[in-house]
């Protein structure tokens, strides 16, 4: 369902193509809702049958056509009921604790190589989402840049500040699967070397922590 929103939302900063949308699923708005490319034209063409998004067609080149879609005022409107309802969550999948869970027989090597990988990706994650923040924060994002030129002053300033939650919000959530997979790794190694493996409540106590 959110496809969808995420299409009228990217619309709402003004027209764009078909191959744009798909860029900025790749990038900046795949972060916070991935598509595949097969999903998003489908999804075009039930928004246009249902009056959310117009096209035009025009020429690029010798022959080659290019569709650019916009939003109807049926479409702000459904957009702006969307954003104004409590969002659902769904119920938590998280493949990498459950195998986690079942790795009791796998070794400490193992388990060790599991929690770099989740280090490494979460490592990963939280720069490329830093370095995406920074360039929008900084004027360097061409859509975002389109969208502020449309708004007076204050709506440029909370423009900007969603951005910067939006973005902030999965930054600390990377730095906590970072912190969490630095500990896990310290435990295990702990364990595996005959010692105890040290509980949260234990460190905590021993940094000073509540």
């Amino acid at each position: 369902m959110s496809l969808k929103y995420a299409i009228l939302g990217y619309l709402s900063s003004g027209p764009g193509s078909g191959y744009d949308l798909v860029q900025q699923l790749d990038g900046g708005l795949g972060w916070f809702w991935a598509a595949s490319h097969s999903q998003i034209y489908p999804e075009l063409r039930r928004l246009k049958t249902a009056g959310l998004i117009t096209d035009t067609a025009t020429t690029v080149g010798e022959k080659l056509e290019k569709r650019v879609y916009s939003l109807t005022d049926q479409g702000a409107h459904e957009l702006r009921e969307w954003t104004c309802t409590e969002p659902e969550y769904r119920p938590n999948r998280d493949p990498e604790r459950l195998q986690l869970i079942f790795s009791d027989n796998n070794g400490a090597d193992a388990i060790r190589r599991h929690l770099k990988a989740h280090l490494d990706y979460f490592t990963k994650r939280r720069d490329r989402l830093v370095r995406m923040r920074d360039r929008i924060l900084s004027g360097q994002n061409a859509r975002v840049q389109e969208r502020l030129a449309t708004k007076s002053e204050s709506d440029r300033a909370m423009t900007l500040l969603l951005r910067d939650l939006a973005y902030g919000g999965d930054v600390r959530r990377a730095e906590l699967e970072i912190a969490w997979a630095s500990e896990a790794l310290a435990r295990v190694d702990a364990l595996a070397q005959g010692g105890d493996s040290v509980t949260q409540e234990q460190q905590g106590a021993s940094s000073g922590l509540d």
